[in-house]
């Protein structure tokens, strides 16, 4: 029963992580010829990520799927 909770935990978990990756993560390749709405995501993006890269070491932290 705990193992199967723990699994569930687990996923539940990823997922709010895949979503704040997703939140700040940098942007996208070629993100200046996007020309849909999702453009100015992505010129806020790219600002945040030029200023220092202080969300390197978090975002890093997000992609490990280990963590628990």
């Amino acid at each position: 029963m705990n193992t199967v909770q723990r699994g569930n935990e687990r996923e539940i978990l990823n997922e709010k992580r895949f979503e704040e990756y997703e939140k700040n993560r940098p942007p996208s390749d070629k993100w200046w010829e996007v020309k849909t709405k999702n453009f100015n995501a992505e010129v806020v993006r790219n600002r945040v990520s030029l200023d220092g890269n202080k969300n390197a070491d978090y975002l890093e932290k997000l992609q490990d799927r280990n963590i628990y």
